[in-house]
């Protein structure tokens, strides 16, 4: 689904892309490619960009000088089961900040993790019957 922009001229938001930026490409590339088992579809050299959804893309930089801008940053993969996506990290290697857990008024169920950089990294469930869920799927938790 894409998005109308705010002035309604007929200009559709089509794919996103978020960008991180880091002093080692290779290790937080591999970390995107190996443990999370992101696709990487583009090599810019100083860029790699990696597929998260059919119109998302997560973009690792290695930029001099850019500042890495690890604090208040969160990047959420929403997930339809956050336990499993738990247990298949955790196997893999990744140390969790601790297990999964109610938030948001009882609307989020998450866990949290880092990636190399120091960046904040989020599994997460949505339980709210508003949010634009994939097409046949609604909230798995009461």
């Amino acid at each position: 689904m894409a998005a109308d922009a705010a002035d309604g001229a007929g200009i559709f938001i089509e794919q996103n892309v978020v960008w991180l930026y880091t002093e080692n490409l290779d290790r937080l590339a591999a970390f995107y490619r190996d443990v999370i088992g992101l696709k990487q579809v583009l090599d810019q050299g100083i860029c790699r960009v990696f597929q998260v959804s059919p119109t998302g893309f997560l973009g690792v930089c290695n930029k001099p000088g850019r500042p890495l801008g690890t604090k208040g940053m969160v990047f959420t993969f929403l997930v339809e089961d956050v336990e499993k996506a738990y247990e298949h990290y955790k196997a893999r290697g990744i140390e969790f900040d601790g297990p999964p857990h109610v938030s948001g008024g009882k609307t989020v169920y998450s866990c949290f993790f880092r990636d190399p950089e120091g960046y904040l990294l989020e599994f997460q469930e949505f339980n709210d019957p508003r949010w634009p869920y994939p097409e046949g799927r609604g909230p798995r938790r009461g």
